[in-house]
């Protein structure tokens, strides 16, 4: 019985989905420390212009990357409510990723997963490791590895 099991957690991918404006995107939730309301943000000069700075959360400083700002994606507008900062783990490192909202936890089988289309239009393909179909909808896998260039990440190690 526990062979099936292992079978089934195989073929199949729990994300953590968020809007951005008005697209759906997904995050492993294996990569998602937690998930929090936006607390005070430190800016950083000189930082390039995604990220918004830093907070601190528990003792750690940990720096803020607003994806709308990082995708070109104008954010969802009144709803600030529901505005959250997804932690995450980042090559050892952890920062967190301003959304407009978190809308569920979802299981996506993974033979409903396609790699990204070769023309991506608006949102950069780099950012983008699969889309997921889910019923109607369709959801874009983030690829957490690169919202941060190596350079990026040098310059924010040095700016902090």
């Amino acid at each position: 019985m526990a062979d099936v099991s292992k079978e089934i957690a195989g073929q199949h991918i729990k994300v953590a989905v968020f809007a951005i404006g008005n697209v759906e995107f997904a995050l492993d939730i294996m990569q998602i420390k937690e998930i929090i309301k936006p607390i005070k943000i430190t800016v950083i000069p000189k930082a390039p212009r995604f990220i918004e700075g830093v907070i601190n959360l528990r003792g750690g400083i940990i720096p803020i990357v607003d994806l709308r700002k990082r995708f070109g994606v104008k954010a969802a507008g009144a709803e600030s409510a529901k505005e959250r900062v997804i932690v995450t783990r980042l090559s050892r490192k952890i920062i967190g990723l301003i959304v407009d909202s978190v809308t569920d936890v979802i299981s996506l089988d993974k033979k409903n997963i396609s790699p990204p289309p070769e023309i991506v239009k608006g949102i950069s393909s780099q950012f983008i490791k699969g889309v997921g179909k889910l019923d109607d909808r369709l959801i874009l896998l983030i690829d957490l590895d690169t919202i941060l260039t190596a350079s990026e990440r040098i310059s924010l190690k040095e700016s902090l």
